[in-house]
């Protein structure tokens, strides 16, 4: 049996972002709880099954992270936090425009996330130097002005940021065209295609659902907030009967690839 490319690249994406990650007591996650989270993902909808492709077993997970993943992801620097007008390329008016607004919306997204979680640190500390890049160049699709805007703004920037880590990771180019581009043209043509999601999913069985069109704002903030503590999220093809809940209810997990505390 063989596997989908976008597949085995997001089962390698699962594992790269949870291979450092600790459980609550401070253990390393084991490759099995990692295994999890890619099976998961797979019973989500992530896996096309049929004559020619499968959900991957334990077994296969482990061979491909002792032959091939392990061996070929390189250990990068770590991130670079910078504030919107401390950036080494210079003082350009438009770019620490976009990225004060930003900050500014991050900042107090972080403010109403701590409430909940005390072990943040005490102020947003910044963005990285990638997510600052892609916030402005991404930034013609977007008008600063308008808050769902900015929070879909950064979504993105963080999204695209990541994926361009993940790649230098394994030595590899941005790819021309992948989910993430997907999405980025359905918010483009929104308000002249405003029932593709409805489409996909009638047409799929599965959709993943944009942050967008999430039941609130409070919930597309809570989508942020886990971007910005450093939390993987990582979208899925949803359920076609997929509850949207609230960012407080303990439901809300079904709609993220979270890995558990138990092995």
């Amino acid at each position: 049996m063989g596997y989908d490319t976008a597949d085995y690249d997001l089962a390698r994406y699962i594992w790269w972002h949870h291979r450092n990650k600790k459980t609550k007591g401070r253990k390393p996650l084991t490759v099995r709880a990692i295994y999890q989270v890619i099976e998961k993902a797979a019973k989500q909808g992530m896996w096309e099954v049929g004559e020619k492709t499968k959900a991957p077993s334990e077994t296969q997970v482990r061979t491909w992270i002792k032959k091939y993943w392990e061996p070929m992801a390189r250990l990068l620097p770590k991130d670079e936090t910078v504030l919107p007008w401390e950036e080494a390329n210079g003082p350009e008016p438009a770019r620490i425009r976009t990225l004060t607004v930003l900050f500014d919306l991050a900042s107090k997204i972080w403010e109403g996330e701590k409430v909940d979680d005390p072990e943040m640190e005490p102020e947003f500390p910044g963005f990285s130097k990638d997510v600052c890049d892609w916030a402005w160049n991404l930034s013609g699709f977007f008008d600063l002005a308008v808050r769902l805007d900015c929070i879909v703004l950064l979504d993105f920037a963080y999204d695209l940021a990541d994926e361009a880590k993940y790649r230098r990771a394994f030595d590899e180019p941005m790819p021309a065209r992948n989910e993430k581009y997907d999405r980025l043209m359905m918010w483009n043509n929104r308000h002249q295609d405003p029932d593709r999601t409805n489409r996909i999913r009638e047409k799929k069985g599965v959709v993943s659902i944009p942050i967008w069109e999430q039941a609130n704002e409070g919930s597309m903030e809570w989508i942020v907030a886990e971007k910005l503590k450093g939390i993987p999220w990582l979208l899925y093809k949803a359920n076609p009967t997929l509850e949207v809940v609230q960012p407080n209810d303990p439901k809300r997990v079904n709609l993220g690839l979270k890995v558990s505390d138990e092995e």
